[in-house]
Parts: C-alpha cells; sequence; structure tokens
C-alpha cells in the first residue's frame, strides 16, 4: 500500500512515522511524507495536482492550521488549509481511487453539550478553526463514498514534539523569576489527548485497511476522563516535582474563561465520546492522568539524552 502522509513535521505526524518504524508488516508499506515546500497547503490546485501525480492508496491528512487565536485573524490561510486542501484531497481520490484519513477536532462542536459528543452529533463551531476544519469535513463527505474516508475528531493534542500545553506549562515552571503565579483557565471541559495513543490508533486502521476491513466513516479519540486546563496544569507540577523536571514554589490559580485576554471564543465543552471507537477497535484508551505520567516521563527521558 501506499500511504501519503501529510504535516509529516508536526507534533502527530512525527509521533506517527517515529511509531510506524516499530511495526513490520506496517513498514512494507510505501510511506510518502512531503514536506511544506513540497506540499503547500495553501494551494488547493497544486494539492489536487500531488495527489493525482503520485496516486496513493492512501491519504493520512495530519496537516492543519491549528493556532486557534491567530485563526480569527488570517481567515483565508486557515480555511485554504482545514478545508480547501482537503476538498482538493477528496477530489483526487474521487478521480484516481484510494481513501483518507483525516484528523478533525472537537471544536466542530459549540460547547453547549452537557454530555460527550458522540459522532453524530450536529456541527455548529463557534470560532474560525472550528469553522474551517468543520467545512474541510462537509467537503470530504460530500465529495467521496463513506467508505473512502475516516473522519477522526480528536481533542487537546499533546506530546513530547512541537509546542504544546504540557511543554508551554512545563517551561513556565522553570522559569526564574518574580512571577509566582500561573493563571489558567478551569471552566472549558474537555480531555486531552496524546499523539502516541492517536498515532497508535490510525497504525491499527492502517492494518484493518491493508486486508479490506470495513472502517467507520467517523471516529472520536482522546484519552479517557473529563478535566479542564486548570486541572492539568496542577497535574503537571504534581507529577514534574515527583519525577524530579522541576523545582517550583510557583502556584497555579484558576480563572475564568472571561478573564483571559483573546480574541477566539472556545467550546466551554468540548469531551468527546470515544466509546464506540474502542469498541471497534478494541482497545481501551487510557484516563488522562496516566497518560500525562507517562508523557512526562517521555520528555524527562528525552531531556536526558540530550
Amino acid at each position: 500500500m501506499k500511504i501519503l502522509v501529510t504535516g509529516s513535521s508536526g507534533q502527530l505526524g512525527t509521533e506517527f512515522l517515529s511509531l510506524m518504524k516499530n511495526f513490520e508488516e506496517i513498514n512494507n508499506h510505501e510511506i510518502i511524507s512531503p514536506t511544506r515546500q513540497e506540499l503547500d497547503l495553501r494551494d488547493a490546485q497544486l494539492c489536487e495536482k500531488f495527489i493525482l501525480d503520485k496516486s496513493p492508496d492512501l491519504v493520512i491528512n495530519f496537516a492543519a492550521y491549528t493556532a486557534v487565536e491567530n485563526a480569527e485573524k488570517n481567515i483565508e490561510d486557515a480555511f485554504k488549509i482545514n478545508a480547501l486542501a482537503p476538498k482538493a484531497f477528496a477530489k483526487s481520490i474521487k478521480k484516481k481511487g484510494g481513501s483518507i484519513i483525516h484528523i478533525s477536532t472537537d471544536y466542530v462542536f459549540d460547547g453547549k453539550n452537557k454530555k460527550p459528543y458522540r459522532t453524530n452529533y450536529e456541527r455548529n463551531p463557534i470560532n474560525i478553526y472550528g469553522k474551517s476544519k468543520a467545512q474541510g469535513e462537509e467537503y470530504i463527505e460530500n465529495i467521496l463514498n463513506k467508505n473512502q474516508f475516516s473522519i477522526i475528531r480528536t481533542s487537546w493534542l499533546v506530546s513530547k514534539y512541537g509546542n504544546n500545553f504540557v511543554k508551554t506549562i512545563l517551561n513556565k515552571l522553570k522559569e526564574k523569576g518574580n512571577n509566582s503565579t500561573l493563571k489558567i483557565i478551569s471552566d472549558q471541559k474537555g480531555c486531552i489527548t496524546t499523539t502516541k495513543s492517536l498515532s497508535n490508533l490510525i497504525i491499527n486502521l492502517i492494518r484493518k485497511k491493508s486486508v479490506n476491513d470495513f472502517i467507520p466513516s467517523y471516529l472520536h479519540w482522546s484519552c479517557r476522563g473529563e478535566t479542564n486546563w486548570f486541572e492539568i496544569a496542577k497535574s503537571i507540577k504534581n507529577f514534574g516535582i515527583e519525577l524530579n523536571i522541576i523545582e517550583t514554589e510557583k502556584k497555579i490559580v484558576p480563572i475564568k474563561s472571561t478573564q483571559y485576554k483573546g480574541i477566539c471564543p472556545r467550546p466551554k465543552y468540548s469531551l468527546l465520546n470515544i466509546s464506540e471507537t474502542e469498541k471497534f477497535i478494541e482497545i481501551e484508551s487510557k484516563y488522562w492522568q496516566e497518560e500525562l505520567k507517562n508523557l512526562l516521563i517521555e520528555l524527562k527521558n528525552k531531556q536526558n539524552n540530550k
């Protein structure tokens, strides 16, 4: 199978390609991972031509415009990358055959729910990032047959690679200075997802695809449990001290979303219901505290190996 991976230099793409090396049967597949220079997702015509020229059996679209605050200002780029590029991929797949695994987000929902979002719940995004990702989903599902696409919605992605909330909080806790308090939002409920667990899910899907097994068109994936940014930050501090990664006296205090100086509205509740996905792949996701601690151990080992 020929697999084309977009966004291979991002935190999810990097993790995925690293884990792929551990799977002998997957290693037999041909992996194409173009750089941003080779495949500019702002150019829909190039995206369509690239897929037509390479003729992959499977496109895995990790690439996205994920700077949520910046998307409110750079609307054109957000829609080009998050909506028009997936549309171009879908059009090419329609012409040449193949399928796509497309990574989407909890931000396609409005956050007004009181229980975890199932895959069939109505999209109603409240910010530009969410709207661009929702439009990308719509293009894919309108152009392709259901057996040609799998849209995986995930939330609050963290890893040892790239920039993410865990690494940001760790760095702030390590900083020396007068500011002894970190103010973290406590009224946005959801859950983290590690790139390792999401990559393992995708590898399971590739295994099934390679023997022509059925793959659902929509899946949700995250760690188990419900949390918020404040609770995650507190856990980063506690685990960080326990693992001797940090020494800090800094306090972490909760604040409301209204106290945060941002221009982007965010869902107050964006927990995803992952039970259908767990049942399909016959693997239980781990609770977020366990995954967070494991990630911090990975970060410590990475630092020690430098």
